[in-house]
């Protein structure tokens, strides 16, 4: 087969080979380059494993639980509708959970005190909460800390949400 064909020739045809090979080997025909599918490890439950850490954590007097000072509750009646698909007030570009989408959610960017980063980009507003004001993103959560959520706190968390932060 020497120099019996083109570059072009030959450049086309491994290129075939390549995407034939791959439309074969991958197992997943849904995929789309780019873009992950949901997260496959144990399902996780608000109930049975984020709530007990807000509840510890978050929901305390005078934060997120009774008597409340935060503009959202994370007692278990009411985490969930006060976090999914609910626009951040510090952030509203930003919702609070992003059902499937950890990354994207303003909980998971003030667990891991990552505010200051939408906070220079200009993406805070300015809230108002029964104790004053914020106008910078707000502070690293929870605020009692230092010590803050472990990686091994927020992981649950972080799953949750990309699960598709369900009611369960």
């Amino acid at each position: 087969m020497k120099g019996s064909g083109s570059p072009i020739l030959a450049a086309l045809l491994a290129t075939l080979a390549s995407s034939l090979w791959m439309m074969v080997a991958c197992p997943n025909k849904d995929a789309v380059l780019g873009v992950t599918g949901p997260n496959q490890g144990p399902k996780v439950s608000l109930s049975r494993d984020v709530q007990p850490i807000f509840s510890a954590s978050c929901a305390t007097a005078f934060c997120h639980g009774a008597p409340l000072a935060a503009p959202m509750s994370l007692q278990s009646s009411d985490s969930f509708a006060s976090l999914v698909g609910v626009p951040s007030c510090e952030a509203p570009a930003l919702k609070r959970v992003e059902a499937g989408n950890s990354v994207v959610s303003y909980l998971v960017v003030k667990l891991d005190g990552t505010q200051p980063t939408i906070l220079n980009a200009g993406g805070c507003a300015t809230c108002d909460f029964r104790v004053g004001s914020v106008n910078n993103c707000g502070g690293w959560m929870p605020l009692t800390g230092p010590p803050y959520l472990s990686d091994a706190q927020i992981q649950p968390i972080r799953d949750w949400i990309d699960q598709g932060a369900n009611n369960n």
